[in-house]
């Protein structure tokens, strides 16, 4: 008992050890999205979280009285993940110590990991969610008691959702790839995995009737950002033509650089040599196991059906866009895969393949904290060059307009990021975010009380731009962006 407990324990710990040393700089740098600079320290917009369905941050929030410590929250997320870590490798009965390795380093390095860390106000709760959402099948498989185990699923899916409903994708990939598993050890016991698809159904049902009340209770409407106020008969008609966003998507995520820059570094063609790889690693089972009919067509079925499974929060709400922090679904076909290699050539084959894949998401990964960075003391430069050339007028109203034409500073690293988030600008377009925006940078990294000018003024300013990149128009002092290569 003590040997098993020291194993988890010892596997997590190196989990987090490399999580904390990878993702260092997240803790030592600062490394700042427009996001996270209008919910840093105290995050209080959980109207907004509430307004999306997403209660469990409300109620996290309220565990910590809405303050966000970035240390503090990045510890507690790499615990998780590392406790996370370990859940998998035990679902999927990983025990060959190279297909473990790659799991911990596909867990550690992948920029998905990279995405949800970086927003740290909400890491604790994407990470809590990520770890209950695994439990929601880990419990199927290792709780004894029938009642509990459906209890607990039930329980961890709702709580999951509630938190980030795109993790309803990660389920049900979970709960496929594990009964595809289980279905070519010949373990499968199809009235129990019906059961258990229903327990999941019912978590999500659950979601949506608590996330009603929830908005009922606190008298806010459902937001439509990605038209998630459209969860409805809406979203049912249109199953149709998910079906086929969700072949797109699949194929967007490994082949393109909508979500991830993948041509870069030529992940694309790595991704395509893995599917390959993973198509023959089943095949080969397939065709060497003693499967009936009805086995074999059930996983051919499940086969083509991933991209489904992988992308299928489409289904639950209208119009979401895949983006690299919902993609957590898209961890889990690797995993499966190493899971399941028995065949040298083929072990040896994705090492290597692996092993590139991961340098590239080494170097993507610091390149998009060092892209964030170099964005932040650009804005930090910029803005005190302003407050020095007019120290003796701060109490001036000031405004921020335009956006830095800054593509080929730091190409090389700006090329090499993984894209997302990382080349956008600290300051949102609509005139309310610019305003916080500015106004907490310069109190949080100044130590100054500055007053961005009113929305008339700065719409007035918007019509009359002078080509410079610090001026003074009408007693406000303007600080104009779109110069910022111009005058470098």
């Amino acid at each position: 008992m003590l040997k098993k407990i020291d194993k988890k324990i010892y596997l997590i710990g190196i989990v987090f050890g490399l999580l904390f040393l990878f993702h260092l700089p997240l803790m030592t740098k600062n490394i700042i999205t427009a996001d996270v600079l209008l919910n840093n320290n105290y995050y209080n917009g959980y109207s907004w979280e509430l307004s999306l369905g997403r209660f469990g941050l409300y109620g996290l929030g309220l565990l910590k009285s809405f303050i966000s410590i970035p240390h503090l929250e990045l510890i507690l997320s790499f615990l998780l993940i590392a406790m996370n870590t370990y859940l998998l490798i035990d679902l999927f009965k990983i025990e060959k110590k190279e297909a473990k390795c790659l799991t911990i380093l596909l867990m550690v390095l992948s920029p998905i990991t990279s995405s949800i860390l970086l927003f740290h106000y909400c890491s604790v709760g994407y990470s809590l969610a990520f770890l209950l959402s695994t439990i929601t099948i880990y419990s199927f498989d290792k709780v004894n008691n029938k009642y509990l185990k459906y209890l607990i699923s039930l329980f961890c899916t709702t709580i999951s959702l509630s938190m980030y409903q795109a993790y309803f994708s990660y389920i049900i990939t979970l709960f496929f790839l594990y009964h595809l598993k289980q279905l070519l050890e010949k373990k499968l016991n199809f009235k129990d995995g019906l059961k258990q698809l229903l327990i999941i159904l019912g978590g999500t049902i659950l979601y949506f009737i608590l996330m009603k009340a929830s908005q009922w209770f606190f008298h806010i409407d459902m937001a439509n950002y990605s038209n998630a106020n459209q969860i409805g008969i809406k979203t049912l008609l249109s199953f149709p033509y998910k079906i086929i966003d969700s072949y797109k998507l699949f194929y967007k995520f490994f082949f393109t650089n909508e979500i991830m820059k993948n041509t870069f570094f030529y992940n694309h063609i790595i991704h395509l040599l893995f599917i390959i790889l993973w198509i023959i690693t089943i095949i080969k089972k397939l065709i060497q196991g003693k499967y009936n009919k009805i086995e074999i067509i059930t996983s051919i079925i499940m086969i083509l059906g991933l991209p489904i499974f992988l992308n299928s929060v489409i289904f639950v709400i209208s119009d979401t866009k895949l983006q690299l922090l919902m993609s957590v679904s898209y961890l889990l076909l690797p995993i499966f895969y190493f899971s399941m290699i028995d065949n040298k050539i083929i072990k040896y084959s994705t090492l290597f393949l692996f092993l590139i894949l991961f340098r590239n998401y080494t170097i993507q990964v610091q390149s998009t904290y060092l892209t964030l960075e170099h964005t932040y003391n650009t804005y930090h430069t910029i803005i005190n060059s302003a407050i020095n050339k007019n120290i003796n007028q701060l109490d001036k109203d000031f405004v921020v307009i335009g956006k830095m034409n800054n593509n080929n500073d730091n190409k090389q690293i700006k090329d090499s990021n993984y894209g997302y988030i990382s080349d956008e600008e600290l300051f949102w377009d609509e005139y309310n975010l610019r305003k916080l925006g500015f106004e907490r940078f310069t109190s949080e990294y100044l130590g100054l009380q500055l007053n961005f000018a009113d929305e008339s003024s700065y719409n007035q300013i918007l019509n009359h731009i002078k080509n410079e990149l610090i001026y003074e128009e009408n007693n406000i002092i303007v600080i104009n962006l779109n110069q910022y290569k111009k005058e470098k």
